[in-house]
């Protein structure tokens, strides 16, 4: 449950809940499992297609959650730089900060915008900081947000040493993953495309009548079946065996 409220965030999704997913993903199924029965009037044709929706939803969760950290993770050695020069200028903390909501990069200028306004209401440093790095689900932003953190605390002592130090990690950090993934890539992509060619297949042979008679009995039922087990065992090892592992988020609850 935590991994999906951590990829949630990630897709920048984390306003719902795991139970909203859950609740709106097999709903989404129930319908389009309907529709493939009424359609190809097949009943395990149509489970397989449900279950199918049903991980072709998280899929795209993963997708956009992959897609939106690597968006964001290249931009934080420009928003470091941007606290840096502040910094050196002798801009104030939350000044600095404020100024990445106004003329920092646009993907993130509003979650930045959205802590100084929690801030101008009332709310305490610590929590616009955890409420940001809700926000942003990403593990350059909690790097740095533990580091506003601490800075805030101790009241700025080391604070350009570890932003220098944040900006080389970052983009070492950025370099490597970016060559790895364009690498391994294309590798998981193939093997999911040919997970989905069966499936493919059986749907054109389901717009045969004759098929659908074949594929309704016991025999046939139990094929399928078969074979949705199989698709789901594989769909799992290339998942874990051809994914690569990014360190995980430590700085969340």
């Amino acid at each position: 449950m935590k991994t999906l409220v951590l990829q949630l965030q990630a897709a920048g999704l984390g306003h719902y809940r795991p139970w909203h997913i859950f609740i709106g993903t097999v709903s989404v199924a129930a319908v389009v499992g309907g529709w493939a029965q009424l359609t190809f009037q097949v009943l395990g044709l149509s489970f397989s297609i449900a279950i199918a929706v049903i991980g072709l939803s998280f899929e795209l969760i993963s997708l956009r959650a992959k897609a939106r950290g690597d968006a964001i993770g290249k931009l934080w050695p420009e928003v470091i730089e941007s606290l840096q020069s502040a910094a050196k200028s002798g801009i104030g903390l939350i000044d600095s900060i404020s100024e990445v909501g106004e003329s920092g990069p646009w993907q993130i200028r509003k979650h930045f915008a959205n802590f100084v306004e929690r801030i101008d209401s009332g709310q305490s440093f610590d929590d616009s900081l955890t409420e940001l790095k809700t926000e942003l689900g990403q593990i350059h932003a909690d790097r740095l947000i533990e580091l506003l953190r601490i800075v805030h605390m101790s009241g700025g002592a080391g604070y350009l040493e570890s932003l220098s130090a944040q900006v080389k990690i970052s983009r070492s950090d950025i370099a490597t993953w970016g060559e790895l993934e364009s690498k391994q890539g294309w590798v998981t992509g193939t093997a999911k495309l040919a997970l989905v060619a069966p499936w493919v297949i059986v749907l054109f042979l389901a717009s045969r009548p004759e098929n659908v008679v074949i594929y309704n009995t016991n025999e046939g039922l139990t094929i399928l079946l078969l074979g949705l087990t199989v698709s789901l065992v594989a769909y799992r090892l290339i998942g874990l065996l051809g994914n690569l592992e990014k360190p995980k988020r430590v700085f969340v609850n």
